[in-house]
């Protein structure tokens, strides 16, 4: 993706899919990117790998998204630096899945707070200022969670319909006045959101999503589901529920079977 003389923002950007955006930025020619994670020492050491490449155009700046001020200050201060504000990647978040006799309200909140508000907060602090500028683009991260019910992960398909909701809203309120919201939606990739875990045999790695990513936002795309997998289970809930419902019967008494035999639900 062309980014030259962009200036952006990336929250979770110490690994993963957040990471690969802030690459991708920066080889497609971003004046500027502003590389956001809670993770001091992993984020520290990302930025100073990046700088050796992309000398003085990578920036990082440690943030919890779970604080308002925190976020705010973070869009606010990139604005003031990079002189403009191109986009912001809203990424910071968590996968859950989990039997739901093991999920408490204080997992509920913790959920929302950082995969919800999270993203809120990052969207709220840049519309402003883009709103000024008359242009930019606010890409948030959603998941095939949210696009269709998946047994084992209501808490985390909550928050991600919850911002794939808001993306989508926003797109239509505010595209006159020249502003875009994308949220991408991607079934399995192999990111550290598995923690100790081997990924799924279908999983795609980072490289892949952020090219699937960068394509949907050039395409103008506001969803941008992916890979094929996900995209047809999305197509499948909204036009065979009938057949989605057998399917997701199927996955329920996979992943119940698999917590009784393993421990986890693949």
């Amino acid at each position: 993706m062309d980014c030259s003389g962009k200036v952006a923002v990336v929250t979770g950007a110490a690994s993963g899919i957040g990471l690969g955006i802030a690459e991708g930025l920066l080889r497609g020619g971003a004046r500027a990117v502003f590389m956001g994670d809670l993770k001091e020492d992993p984020l520290l050491s990302q930025v100073d790998r990046l700088n050796r490449s992309y000398p003085g155009r990578v920036f990082g700046v440690v943030a919890d998204v779970t604080v308002e001020e925190q976020v705010t200050g973070l869009i606010r201060s990139s604005r003031e630096k990079g002189g403009r504000l191109d986009m912001v990647f809203n990424v910071a978040g968590m996968g859950m899945t989990l039997p739901t006799e093991r999920i408490t309200f204080d997992i509920w909140r913790f959920m929302v707070n950082l995969n919800v508000m999270g993203v809120v907060y990052g969207t709220y602090s840049a519309i402003p200022i883009m709103r000024e500028q008359g242009f930019g683009h606010v890409v948030n991260a959603g998941s095939i969670a949210g696009l269709v019910p998946v047994p084992y992960q209501a808490v985390y398909a909550a928050t991600k319909a919850a911002v794939i909701s808001m993306t989508e809203s926003l797109q239509y309120e505010l595209e006159a006045e020249g502003l875009k919201f994308s949220v991408f939606c991607p079934g399995n990739v192999r990111t550290p959101i598995f923690g100790d875990l081997e990924p799924p045999a279908d999983s795609i790695s980072v490289e892949e999503a952020v090219d699937a990513i960068f394509d949907g936002m050039e395409k103008g795309q506001v969803v941008i589901a992916f890979p094929d997998f996900a995209r047809k289970m999305g197509e499948l809930y909204r036009m065979d529920r009938k057949a989605f419902d057998d399917l997701a019967r199927k996955l329920a008494a996979e992943r119940r079977e698999n917590y009784r035999t393993k421990g986890t639900y693949f």
